[in-house]
């Protein structure tokens, strides 16, 4: 498989938390002073063994603001 890096835009995150629900190995929301608290990623590149849990939080981010890019 080839290997992947995790993107969010974070002009649309409203910081649900879902996707640090799905997978806190990865997403954590934080205030950033914004108005709105905002997912930050602790690591854009986790491997495959996280791969499952980073895809349920892409599935379920309710503003669809997470995305998974495969690198070749």
């Amino acid at each position: 498989m080839p290997d992947y890096k995790i993107e969010v835009d974070l002009l649309l995150c409203q910081g649900h938390g879902v996707c640090a629900d799905e997978c806190p190995e990865i997403f954590e929301v934080v205030d950033m002073g914004t108005g709105y608290p905002k997912v930050k990623v602790r690591n854009d590149r986790p491997g495959e063994a996280l791969r499952g849990k980073v895809q349920d939080a892409v599935d379920y981010c309710p503003n669809r603001t997470i995305r998974i890019v495969d690198i070749d």
